[in-house]
């Protein structure tokens, strides 16, 4: 998991220089914002997680958690993003780099946590190490397509 969210971050370095693009019709956010964004989510999911109290880490279910986890998948304009991970402001370019440098030194830290550390999420409840690291790929990659498609659209 840890290598396919590493790749994820090269991607998202590697869309960097096109942060400023916009496709309309796909998303109203331009690449620079869903790459900050799914940085955001990464960078504050991990400062969580060292946090946790892993003794009361109380898994349960919910339908979307058990769709989203088994298919890999998250609809477009579904989900609300909290608050915090919203980027707050048009640097891009800067912010980018700030948060890929600290997502890697924070990846290195988790794997030293206790297996039952965990995230509130807001529709999934905790979700514990390895679920947090799947959810992570899986919303870097929605985010991810979405650039994509930003790109292919705005040629």
């Amino acid at each position: 998991m840890m290598k396919k969210i590493f790749a994820q971050l090269a991607e998202i370095e590697n869309l960097k220089p096109f942060s400023h693009k916009k496709a309309p019709e796909i998303s109203e956010a331009s690449i620079g914002w869903h790459l900050e964004h799914s940085l955001l989510v990464i960078s504050r999911i991990l400062e969580g997680l060292p946090l946790s109290h892993p003794e009361k880490y109380q898994p349960k279910f919910s339908w979307a958690k058990f769709m989203v986890m088994t298919s890999g998948y998250i609809p477009r304009k579904k989900g609300k993003a909290p608050k915090f991970t919203i980027p707050t402001n048009e640097n891009f370019l800067e912010n980018i780099d700030n948060y890929l440098n600290s997502v890697r030194e924070n990846l290195q830290m988790i794997k030293n946590l206790p297996s039952q550390s965990y995230i509130e999420h807001p529709y999934f409840g905790h979700l514990d190490v390895k679920q947090t690291l799947k959810f992570l790929k899986i919303h870097t990659q929605h985010h991810l397509k979405i650039a994509r498609d930003i790109l292919a659209k705005s040629h």
